[in-house]
């Protein structure tokens, strides 16, 4: 297996540089249909797309994506990761999944985002960090309320999911209420 390269060190998890070793484990994610529920996968992904939309050379600086890697399992779990990146207003989109459920609900996903934050305004000099969720998916709902953000709208029918539209919450980070 080819070396971990730690990016932002964590407690529980470190968030290291995606590996192209572990990309028939996030084929797995986001083909497994109790993870990619929410997010936004409707059809199967080969390992052919995986690899040319998530391994291309091409560098578009519309997003940065990290493997959260369990220290304990010394495993690959999920992902996190900034996209709608807009240097010149200073703000970026975070999302996050942890493709292994047996992980939900032990705290990782906030560690995660909160590695990012203090990344995203820290090194990156965001201004706002935002985050959308559909309302169904109440762990994250629960999650950015938590850690802080501030709801800023609600949008009606967003999504459809599991046969029905759903709504989705938007929510939003200054730097300066961090």
């Amino acid at each position: 297996m080819g070396e971990i390269v730690v990016f932002l060190p964590g407690t529980q998890i470190d968030l290291v540089v995606k590996n192209i070793e572990h990309i028939k484990t996030y084929n797995k994610w986001v083909n497994n249909p109790i993870v990619r529920n929410y997010l936004g996968v409707e059809l199967p992904v080969t390992l052919e797309v995986m690899r040319k939309e998530w391994f291309s050379d091409a560098k578009d600086g519309k997003s940065i994506w990290f493997e959260i890697w369990h220290k304990k399992d010394q495993i690959p779990i999920g992902m996190v990761g900034f996209f709608q990146i807009f240097n010149i207003q200073r703000r970026a989109e975070i999302g996050i999944f942890i493709g292994e459920p047996e992980y939900w609900g032990k705290g990782i996903g906030p560690e995660a985002i909160n590695l990012m934050l203090d990344y995203g305004f820290n090194t990156l000099n965001y201004h706002k960090i935002l985050a959308s969720v559909n309302v169904p998916n109440t762990r994250s709902l629960k999650m950015f309320n938590k850690i802080g953000f501030i709801e800023e709208g609600h949008q009606k029918d967003m999504d459809f999911i599991d046969g029905e539209f759903v709504d989705e919450k938007l929510f939003g980070m200054l730097r300066k209420n961090r």
